[in-house]
């Protein structure tokens, strides 16, 4: 195994200079770290970072604990915590805790009985000692559904910092922000001239369902708009669940002209069940999505959403925990980030 005696020698430099390379503790001349560099690279040597930390006390490493890497949201996140380790001098280690393989398909989104389970406590508990032994300085928790999960982990030596889910404590949070991204779906489609917006919902006992009603709601309110009952459809996020109130919708004796879907899944379904009843998207009816699933961008036609900042959120949640690591004081322990607009082909001017 390729050591740091080895690149030393093969660069013509003393072990420290190599060091100050990796470390960038000092400043090391330019040419000097170009042949330290060449030297890392052509013997393939990796610092040993778990070594490094109980040398200097101070950990470099950070622990991710995801819920499901499988999770649409996961990937984008834990890319932007990567990207954001990597250019700071951080390592990670990574543990997933699997949960959408241990609920059921109708629960989806009602996690509460699974953290109850044995086999989620002893997955949980063996992942955070896994991370531990590999001595973190901190740990970044993910969820896979914006909920609490502040009754999960134990109390710990190392901060923790939860990102794509919260608590109902002190504890550092990143999310995005429901309540801005559906009153940027909602204002477009009023922009655009419709005035009858039906609304497809997620979960009922979920709070991002309930930021995006909110969301809705005020921007009805904000243009004179009427709230209709009637138009607002509850589901559980999934495709049959648009695909099924968009079929009652459809048969209202007042149809809306535009449907804002809580999230892409929904506006799929909704979308072929409106070109199954022989309507045309979106000259018939527009129909806008949330969540900027990467598909949405080849739905026939091109599916409008509101896109996540999940890059970002992975990105601010390795900050937030090396300003903590670091012993400085973030800002705010609760961080929202706004989402974006991805206007395509779904919506139309209504013609009314």
């Amino acid at each position: 195994m390729t050591t740091i005696h080895d690149v030393a020698k093969q660069a013509g430099v003393s072990i420290g200079t190599v060091s100050n390379v990796i470390n960038q503790n000092k400043k090391v001349a330019p040419d000097t770290t170009a042949r330290v560099m060449e030297a890392i690279q052509s013997l393939k040597y990796v610092p040993n970072t778990a070594a490094k930390s109980l040398k200097s006390n101070q950990s470099r490493i950070m622990g991710i604990l995801a819920e499901d890497i499988s999770a649409f949201s996961s990937g984008d996140i834990i890319e932007g915590i990567c990207k954001y380790s990597e250019s700071h001098g951080y390592t990670v280690e990574l543990c997933n805790l699997r949960v959408n393989n241990k609920v059921e398909h109708e629960k989806a989104f009602l996690y509460h009985e699974m953290e109850q389970t044995a086999s989620f406590q002893n997955s949980v508990e063996k992942s955070l000692n896994l991370l531990l032994a590999s001595r973190v300085g901190g740990i970044i928790y993910i969820g896979v559904h914006p909920r609490d999960v502040g009754h999960i982990l134990p109390s710990l030596d190392v901060p923790v910092v939860y990102v794509y889910a919260y608590t109902a404590k002190e504890d550092y949070c990143i999310n995005y922000d429901d309540f801005q991204g559906a009153k940027l779906a909602v204002e477009y489609l009023v922009e655009m001239g419709h005035e009858r917006i039906a609304l497809l919902c997620g979960s009922i006992d979920s709070v991002s369902a309930h930021k995006r009603l909110m969301g809705y709601q005020e921007t009805l309110m904000r243009h004179h708009l009427a709230f209709r009952p009637e138009y607002v459809c509850s589901g559980n996020w999934h495709y049959e669940d648009g695909y099924r109130n968009c079929i009652r919708l459809l048969e209202l004796p007042e149809p809306p002209t535009a449907i804002f879907s809580m999230s892409d899944l929904m506006a799929y379904g909704a979308l072929n069940a409106a070109l199954d009843r022989g309507l045309r998207v979106p000259e018939d009816i527009s129909i806008h999505g949330f969540d900027g699933l990467e598909h949405s961008a080849f739905t026939r036609p091109a599916l409008s959403t509101v896109s996540l900042p999940l890059l970002e959120m992975g990105a601010k949640s390795a900050e937030t925990l090396s300003r903590i690591m670091s012993h400085e004081h973030p800002e705010s322990r609760s961080v929202l980030l706004p989402c974006s607009h991805m206007a395509r082909s779904t919506v139309a001017r209504s013609r009314r």
